[in-house]
């Protein structure tokens, strides 16, 4: 044997570190489904008519088995709006997580880089100033504004040699402040009297979610994560770092500008269903690379299913906990009040945690 050769037990033990570790893998992504399965059917039960659990299982699986009133609230209110909810949090953690490796950085975030705000801009404005503009499009429309956002702030950050965490952060939130004044602006002169249509582009909500939105966002939804999946290998190699990235062949820059592009398709269509919904982002891949690791292969999938299942959780305690627990049973407040309940004081964390990088 070799000096350099390892030994057959040494060999077997690496084997069976690396099957333990996709066997913890395979558990968590697992344990996310049902927790995602179970914040569904909670949010088909909650509401102001209480539905039993076994009623909207049964209502599920066959409408005609349980009242009518049942199956119109569980099929035609509930259910296109958690669904919505759960494309557009796995719309922003895969974003988020797609833009923390652009940046190699845990502080990215379509939020705070400006990505959901220059959607969101574009999505106001045709959706609001311009009448005739087909819906279908709006999707379209904010992945464009999404995509100049990115491309902004990457280029007021860039100095030449490259970018850094202060310079990307700091650019994000001046484009973000920018673009929210220009989009309250177009949301205030477009509606009379619409309070909940404002809190929606402007903090985030579902409140009018319905199949229509579901069927718009799917899509985009199917397609984005199909993308970030065909370029988690290319993401490993960018992790570890530019010279070793270009030693083996990886394009950086273009490998950069494509997992921006799905980052801005994934953020642009949330922003232009549900309004601009912060920390997701930031938060569910903080979370999931804690518990599967930075591999790319899995942490896009976990990401993608913790955002749906936290979306459509802090949605039910926007609408139903919240309101019940403030004793105003009739107000039904953003979800983005809650996300950014839990996000933000996570981004200050950071913020301090990794002063001393900067």
């Amino acid at each position: 044997m070799t000096a350099g050769a390892a030994s057959p037990s040494a060999q077997a033990a690496v084997r069976g570190q690396a099957d333990r570790r996709l066997a913890l893998r395979l558990a968590v992504i697992a344990l996310s489904v049902v927790l995602l399965a179970g914040a569904l059917v909670y949010a088909l039960a909650k509401g102001s008519q209480e539905i039993s659990i076994s009623e909207v299982i049964d209502a599920l699986r066959d409408r005609d088995s349980v009242s009518k009133a049942t199956a119109i609230i569980v099929h035609e209110v509930r259910l296109p709006r958690a669904l919505v909810g759960a494309l557009v949090g796995l719309n922003l953690a895969v974003s988020g997580t797609l833009l923390q490796g652009v940046v190699r950085s845990p502080l990215a975030d379509p939020y705070i880089l400006g990505v959901s705000a220059g959607g969101g801009l574009v999505a106001a404005v045709t959706t609001l100033r311009f009448q005739d503009f087909p819906p279908d499009a709006v999707p379209v429309a904010a992945f464009i504004g999404s995509l100049i956002g990115a491309l902004i702030v990457y280029a007021v950050a860039w100095d030449g040699s490259g970018v850094t965490t202060t310079r990307l952060a700091l650019a994000g939130v001046a484009l973000t402040s920018m673009f929210g004044a220009f989009t309250t602006t177009v949301v205030v002169i477009s509606v009379e009297g619409g309070g909940q249509i404002i809190f929606q582009w402007l903090v985030g909500g579902l409140y009018t979610a319905g199949w229509e939105d579901a069927n718009l966002i799917a899509p985009y939804s199917a397609a984005g994560l199909l993308l970030a999946m065909l370029l988690a290998k290319r993401a490993n190699v960018l992790a570890l770092g530019d010279d070793v990235a270009q030693g083996v062949g990886l394009h950086i820059e273009r490998t950069r500008f494509l997992m921006s592009a799905v980052a801005a398709i994934l953020a642009g269509s949330s922003v232009a269903v549900a309004g601009l919904i912060g920390f997701v982002g930031l938060l569910v891949p903080y979370v999931a690379r804690k518990l599967v690791g930075s591999d790319f292969r899995f942490l896009i999938p976990v990401s993608a299913i913790l955002g749906a299942a936290l979306l459509v959780g802090a949605d039910t305690a926007s609408r139903v906990t919240l309101p019940q627990a403030l004793d105003v049973g009739d107000i039904e407040f953003p979800v983005g009040i809650i996300t950014a309940v839990i996000g933000g004081p996570l981004f200050l964390w950071l913020v301090r945690a990794r002063r001393a990088q900067w």
